[in-house]
């Protein structure tokens, strides 16, 4: 396939994704144009790409990874009802897929983590996962629940004046699987 027809395939699927981590138009379309000439680079060296949707959007999540990285920002957790919802920096991205896939039981971490970290449709994870979308969703909503309980139990959460996250740190008398404090340590969410 040329990178024209590749690019124009699935450009606007990665910038509506870009935007639901970054906020700002400008710094999303540069993160956009970067994952292109990753792309364009990859395809003259002829690299074996089978999947090019799945291959771009996990070079855009490396690539969001990396200018948050690099501009160190702040990461904000947000309760919202019964779910959780995490406005991601790298370092809460990536703490995240790790307690997914390690610390919720194998029957939810897979349908959360292709939810909420890989950004698959439930669709699509109805299918991967050979399950109807009523019992998918069902799934999601129940690993999301899960995912909470071990924030709620877990991390002390502080709030300013106007109720909005101020600062967030894992609770002393957390019990705590040693793998999961060390990679905490190894993103620097515990000082």
């Amino acid at each position: 396939m040329t990178f024209n027809k590749i690019w124009n395939t699935h450009k606007k699927h990665l910038l509506n994704f870009i935007k639901t981590k970054i906020s700002d138009d400008f710094t999303a379309a540069d993160i956009l144009q970067e994952v292109g000439i990753k792309l364009h680079n990859s395809l003259n060296k002829e690299t074996d790409i089978k999947d090019y949707k799945t291959w771009l959007f996990q070079v855009t999540r490396n690539t969001i990874a990396d200018y948050y990285r690099k501009n160190k920002k702040e990461t904000e957790i947000v309760l919202i009802e019964d779910e959780i919802a995490i406005n991601t920096s790298a370092c809460v991205c990536d703490l995240s897929g790790f307690i997914i896939q390690n610390y919720l039981p194998e029957k939810y971490s897979k349908a959360l983590y292709l939810s909420d970290i890989e950004q698959k449709s439930q669709q699509e994870i109805a299918e991967i996962l050979h399950l109807s979308l009523t019992a998918t969703k069902s799934r999601i909503q129940r690993a999301r629940k899960k995912l909470k309980e071990l924030v709620i139990n877990c991390i002390a959460i502080s709030y300013n004046s106007k109720g909005q996250i101020s600062d967030f740190n894992l609770k002393k008398d957390c019990e705590l699987p040693q793998e999961l404090k060390a990679e905490m340590e190894r993103i620097n969410f515990i000082p």
